[in-house]
């Protein structure tokens, strides 16, 4: 099972590239508590709350193309799961496709995790169209339910 979405975003390549591969970029968008270095091996850390933190290996870098990464420290249940970031040129901006994939067949909190992406992609979008995206534990988060308690990574079901 997967998780996928695409979004148009009115802004470059570059900017968009950035905003998935950097700190300043990730802090923006998706939690405050976030270390990324854009390079094939390396760890990017986020943390949620006082309780929880996620790790994903960067496995693939294609500069203003395609993100993927794996799994390093996640819940149980996103052991098997891959995170990849496709970029395309579109009219007045980008297309971005997120997928997040290998969940199990059974995976009962598939719905909640998917409101909860497109959340944050619409964070994203919000940070490269505006200057100002709505991260883990910022007001508008907490309004969407982003950031409800300490049990989960981007929200619990």
């Amino acid at each position: 099972m997967q998780i996928v979405h695409s979004v148009k975003i009115a802004t470059t390549p570059d900017r968009l590239y950035d905003a998935i591969t950097t700190t300043a970029g990730l802090s923006g968008w998706w939690t405050p508590r976030a270390t990324a270095e854009p390079r094939v091996g390396a760890v990017n850390e986020f943390q949620f709350g006082r309780s929880m933190r996620l790790a994903f290996r960067i496995d693939r870098l294609d500069p203003t193309r395609h993100v993927s990464w794996s799994p390093v420290d996640v819940p149980p249940d996103w052991k098997e799961t891959r995170l990849t970031f496709d970029i395309d040129p579109a009219d007045a901006g980008v297309e971005l496709v997120f997928r997040q994939d290998g969940f199990a067949p059974d995976y009962h909190n598939l719905g909640a995790f998917n409101y909860l992406w497109a959340q944050y992609l619409r964070s994203l979008k919000l940070l490269l169209e505006t200057g100002t995206g709505e991260p883990y534990g910022s007001a508008p988060s907490r309004a969407a339910g982003t950031t409800p308690t300490e049990t989960g990574p981007v929200g619990s079901a």
